[in-house]
């Protein structure tokens, strides 16, 4: 069953891979940024709906975020199986993430598992999430807030980067709009009567980076000014910072979110300023199930002949999903020329022939992973108990 169960992954894939291709370019040479991907949320949505598929626009509130379902003709009593596409861009370098990848690596593990349901006759539903703003806002904490994954069994996706995991622990992640009010006055006639705002958003900024030296090692804080004054002889009323702070863990990330605001608010108190913060969105760390992520790592090891890479480091808002649900954030080799994300660079090997013959591949090996939870009630067993011992030793860091 399983060896029938691959040949119908792989052909599924391989007839689909042109178009895949072309979509992944598209993407890539037309790069929209969090919550303007209108193009590329219509090239996707055409092309499921032109296979035959019922697409579901304008999802949770966000005009570029759609869910593609499908019920196998046994029945929707089985498992309810999700996959997640991404398609925003990086300011200034474009797919510095690959998410061109991302994006069609979710339309070939839908097109594979839905072509297993029918073919072997395996009740269930397969949907495919296309979520948006991954680089800004978290779209999939919007629409999990929404509501939108309510019922799934298990959520996988796929990422690309400098090596492959199956296991990787992301950072928690909180982003924050921190802004103070003064007094504007002329800064060589009175500047007596003025409250600096600019001042203040340099006191925080020099507090954090003191800060930095009593943190814990995997704890990451960074911010920049976005508004410090508009003239150089005017007392800035008005200034603005975005800053960001990360942990390990979700536990650990109240504890640095409230010694950052103690921070931001002792440089109004300084100044005399008010202040105001904004808390953003929160990314939770990533958990994959391990089971899940050995098979995985099982199957991608016999193909590259290396071992995985289980670092730690960046943030997802796919990682908010595993704390919930059964899942896998499947991370792929680019293109074995260990180009950093977020990079130039990256963005010119995410266009590639061989980062999509990687994409690919590794849309095979998650869908067989995928395909075995269908098909393997003992395995299956095996992933809940795993989940089930992580939700209860949740608050064990060790």
């Amino acid at each position: 069953m399983i060896i029938s169960v691959d040949s119908i992954i792989a052909g599924a894939i391989d007839e689909a891979s042109s178009d895949l291709r072309k979509l992944s370019l598209v993407i890539h040479d037309n790069p929209e940024l969090a919550l303007e991907e209108k193009a590329a949320c219509q090239l996707l949505v055409d092309y499921l709906e032109n296979s035959g598929f019922e697409v579901q626009r304008n999802v949770a509130g966000l005009s570029t975020a759609f869910v593609s379902t499908y019920v196998s003709s046994a029945g929707a009593h089985g498992l309810n199986v999700g996959f997640c596409s991404e398609y925003d861009a990086l300011p200034g370098i474009g797919h510095g993430c690959g998410h061109n990848l991302i994006a069609i690596s979710g339309v070939a593990m839908f097109l594979a598992i839905t072509r297993v349901m029918d073919k072997c006759r395996i009740p269930g539903t397969v949907k495919l999430y296309g979520t948006p703003a991954e680089e800004a806002i978290g779209g999939k904490i919007t629409m999990l807030d929404h509501g939108v994954f309510d019922g799934t069994d298990l959520l996988m996706m796929l990422h690309p980067t400098a090596g492959y995991s199956g296991a990787w622990h992301s950072q928690c992640c909180l982003s924050m709009k921190i802004e103070y009010f003064g007094k504007a006055s002329h800064a060589a006639m009175a500047p007596w009567d003025g409250i600096n705002a600019g001042t203040a958003a340099n006191i925080a900024m020099l507090t954090m980076g003191a800060l930095r030296e009593q943190l814990k090692p995997d704890w990451r804080t960074h911010g920049i000014i976005t508004n410090g004054g508009q003239a150089a002889n005017v007392i800035p009323e008005y200034s603005c910072i975005e800053y960001t702070i990360r942990t390990s863990w979700a536990s650990e990330l109240d504890i640095l979110r409230e010694r950052t605001l103690r921070v931001f608010e002792a440089a109004a108190l300084a100044t005399g300023c008010t202040h105001k913060v904004t808390e953003e969105f929160a990314y939770l760390d990533n958990q994959d199930n391990p089971v899940l992520g050995q098979l995985y790592e099982e199957i991608m090891e016999s193909e590259y002949h290396l071992p995985p890479e289980r670092g730690v480091g960046g943030s997802t808002d796919f990682g908010n999903l595993s704390q919930k649900f059964i899942s896998l954030h499947g991370m792929f080799d680019l293109a074995g020329t260990r180009v950093p994300n977020h990079t130039v660079e990256f963005t010119k090997e995410a266009r590639s022939a061989e980062a999509h013959r990687r994409t690919t591949f590794a849309a095979k090996t998650a869908a067989h992973v995928v395909a075995r939870c269908l098909v393997d009630e003992g395995f299956w067993k095996q992933v809940k108990r795993a989940h089930e011992e992580r939700q209860q030793n949740s608050g064990d860091h060790k």
